[in-house]
């Protein structure tokens, strides 16, 4: 069968945010093209080229205007849960319990109803998807940690148990077995599962551009902290064999080996450079006009990978200096001669700023962003696995800019203030592999970012390798 164009009838209220969350679950997600009509039912309205209709509740978009962005339009809690294992529905999902963010059916616990004409659905897909990809509760919600960040424990997803699981991912597949109770010869578009694999460069040489201080605070990691001292001699051999000109003796000087593990499995790395100093020390030491940094983009070009923007520290708010960094980033490409078809990047510190953050790097040209992860807990901040296009809740507006949500950050896992895994108990590995198999399972993007200042120890090296050829 080929694909119909879908009619679909809403309410007026809220049209901008409506077109843009419809567009992005039928047009981005599923491939359809749709039609939108206004209407006065209280309930959203999909039919295709017969009479018969899928009728969706509609909740968060009936939301009176002067409570939108407020806290009364939060989610109530503890959510309702559906159970999909009670009905006729077999859609792929983590679990059959289903958690309602958005949802209007009080008389029936199975928030379905089906007849040989309508199928109608209790939960609110196009509200609760929103709510989820645009971050509507970062936006109401006044928790921030000490890198002023919204935490994962302020969000619905980590109190309501599914930050783990792509909520949005799941709706799609429900909306989508609603649909083929209707119109069983429908076909959807296909999507592939990916891995993309990122580099925050941070720090990309532990010595090359620092001095004898910088080399006698890691001694005292060395003996205080490591109590090693096999590492304090290999400390003071690195520091002594970089300045004398030997730079792949630098620990953080692993980006032959990262190329070269991703060219083993077909990957392409992104390497994410910090282009400007907004915040001394936490954006690093290096120049990225330096020949040494130079050459590192070069090779990096030449062998088909990618570089991006890690943007400094103070930038997530500042328009005008993620503007300027975006522009020397490109300027010492272009001096480099190197070309690429799309630019994107990810917030120092995954320090963010919804919406103000995307506006920013839509403002500067950049094509997607790969920040949002939680830096505490691994897991669905969007609630998706899918790269989408994002949207202002405050000037109601559709950007240009995509968003491709990162899964998982390497220190988020092991770094004791976050999760703190071990590696040599498999804890480390059994958690990041199976957040790469839900992806999977809907076919979505596995976003892993693993710095190359977190590759200095055989340990962590096979973990990286282990977790890219399972």
């Amino acid at each position: 069968m080929s694909k119909p164009t879908l009619q679909i009838e809403m309410p007026d209220s809220y049209w901008a945010e409506r077109t843009y969350i419809v567009r992005v679950l039928f047009e981005e997600f599923l491939g359809f093209q749709v039609q939108l009509q206004k209407h006065s039912h209280s309930n959203v309205i999909i039919t295709a080229r017969d009479h018969r209709q899928l009728v969706i509740a509609d909740t968060l978009f009936s939301t009176p205007k002067h409570l939108w962005l407020t806290p009364t339009s939060l989610p109530k809690q503890p959510l309702e849960i559906w159970d999909l294992g009670n009905t006729t529905l077999s859609p792929r999902l983590v679990h059959t319990d289903i958690p309602i963010i958005f949802g209007d059916d009080p008389e029936n616990p199975y928030f379905l109803n089906q007849s040989e004409d309508q199928v109608y659905v209790g939960l609110d897909i196009f509200g609760s998807t929103f709510f989820m990809l645009t971050r509507y509760e970062e936006v109401v919600k006044p928790e921030r940690d000490i890198h002023n960040r919204f935490p994962a424990s302020a969000s619905l997803a980590y109190q309501e148990n599914f930050l783990v699981r792509p909520i949005v991912n799941e709706y799609i597949e429900i909306l989508w077995h609603c649909m083929l109770l209707l119109w069983p010869r429908l076909e959807r578009r296909h999507h592939s599962f990916q891995i993309y694999v990122s580099h925050d460069v941070d720090e990309p040489f532990r010595y090359a551009f620092s001095g004898p201080q910088r080399l006698l605070k890691r001694c005292v990691g060395d003996i205080v902290r490591r109590k090693s001292p096999r590492a304090l001699a290999k400390s003071i051999q690195s520091w002594l064999s970089v300045k004398q000109g030997n730079l792949k003796s630098d620990p953080c000087n692993v980006f032959d080996f990262i190329m070269q593990v991703s060219e083993q499995q077909g990957l392409k790395s992104a390497f994410y450079f910090i282009a400007d100093h907004t915040c001394h020390p936490i954006d690093g030491d290096y120049d990225l006009s330096h020949p040494v940094m130079r050459s590192l983009l070069s090779e990096i070009h030449q062998r088909g990978h990618e570089i991006g923007l890690h943007t400094s520290f103070n930038t997530y708010q500042d328009q005008p200096q993620t503007q300027q960094e975006v522009d020397i980033l490109k300027t010492i490409c272009a001096e480099e001669h190197i070309t690429q078809k799309q630019w994107g990047g990810r917030q120092h510190c995954l320090r963010w700023s919804t919406p103000k953050t995307w506006q920013n790097l839509n403002n500067s040209g950049l094509d997607y962003d790969t920040t949002l992860s939680f830096a505490e807990h691994i897991g669905f901040r969007c609630g998706t696995c899918f790269e989408f296009p994002v949207f202002n809740l405050l000037t109601s507006q559709s950007l240009q800019l995509y968003e491709r949500p990162l899964i998982v950050m390497e220190a988020t896992v092991l770094q004791e203030k976050s999760m703190n895994l071990k590696i040599s108990s498999g804890e480390a590995f059994k958690a990041i592999n199976s957040m790469k198999m839900t992806c999977h399972l809907f076919s979505g993007n596995f976003t892993l970012l693993w710095h190359n200042s977190h590759l200095t120890t055989s340990e962590e090296k096979d973990l990286y390798q282990q977790i890219l050829v399972s």
